[in-house]
């Protein structure tokens, strides 16, 4: 979905962002058009995937880039999660072995908190306790992101929807089950650990946040990138598996993409595009040009 625990939550707003008041001025936006040598180009977008009804209407340069590009690609076909078959397997994938809570993988203080933030949202811990960690903490994320006035359809899920309306093709670089697997096996393994970091990035979610979008409407990637270093650091793990693994088998498709006259709309996650491991920067040192578009 073109693409938010810390990490998850960094991709369901962060994950999609961008920064630099200046660009504002400049006319910037987060839509690149990458070109190859051989004359063959395609857009390049980056996704807030959750909106405010005040992000309406979308940057100029992707209704530009959508008008010329004759296939959508997006992260996954992200309608495909109302299939009853996979609503089925991702329940199944979202909740705790049968011998298992929440309180029980978590450790007294840890589990504190999280109860502490609960009650803050006006959501029952309990209601919450058969959740894996991930899943407990991207609906409190939800929660709040409502609260701040975030209940509308992202950049993906706008063009997705848009693209079915106008017979517009369509194609996606990774399937559902790939992502519902991704999203509920984060923090395996480290539970503590990934609950007090998504927790402490709680605290700077109402200030932090809009900020983020008016950096995404901007095309900067100052803050995108402080973001990835921090999650780099902090959680190498997570870093890996949510962006840089990634991004990595997603460039032979890009590169696919380049090879052929067909002009593509690429819409990702934005945290997928900045950073060392950012599609921009592998794309240009495979000596593709990006050029972020002006209306």
């Amino acid at each position: 979905m073109h693409g938010t625990a810390a990490p998850m939550k960094r991709f369901f707003c962060v994950l999609a962002q961008v920064f630099l008041f200046a660009a504002v001025l400049q006319g910037q936006s987060s839509v690149w058009k990458i070109s190859s040598e051989n004359g063959n180009s395609i857009f390049l977008g980056g996704s807030v995937h959750i909106l405010r009804a005040e992000d309406y209407p979308l940057p100029a340069e992707f209704d530009m880039a959508y008008k010329k590009a004759s296939v959508l690609v997006l992260e996954a076909d992200i309608d495909r999660m109302e299939d009853p078959e996979v609503i089925q397997k991702t329940i199944r994938k979202m909740v705790l072995p049968e011998n298992q809570t929440l309180r029980s993988v978590l450790g007294e203080s840890v589990y504190r908190r999280f109860e502490e933030k609960c009650i803050e949202l006006g959501i029952p811990p309990q209601s919450l306790k058969r959740f894996k960690p991930s899943i407990a903490v991207n609906m409190l994320t939800m929660a709040e992101l409502q609260m701040l006035g975030f209940s509308q359809f992202g950049v993906d899920q706008y063009y997705l929807s848009k693209a079915k309306e106008d017979g517009k093709s369509l194609d996606f670089l990774e399937s559902v089950d790939f992502q519902v697997d991704l999203l509920t096996d984060l923090g395996y393994g480290y539970e503590n650990e990934y609950i007090l970091y998504s927790l402490d990035d709680f605290e700077n979610t109402e200030q932090g946040i809009p900020v983020l979008i008016e950096e995404w409407k901007s095309g900067g990637s100052s803050d995108m990138n402080q973001s990835l270093a921090e999650m780099k650091e902090v959680f190498p793990t997570v870093y890996q598996k949510m962006v840089s693994d990634r991004n990595s088998s997603w460039m032979p498709i890009l590169e696919e993409y380049l090879n052929s006259e067909i002009i593509e709309l690429v819409i990702v996650g934005l945290a997928h595009l900045h950073g060392p491991d950012g599609l921009l920067d592998q794309l240009e040192r495979r000596g593709y040009t990006a050029e972020q578009l002006r209306f």
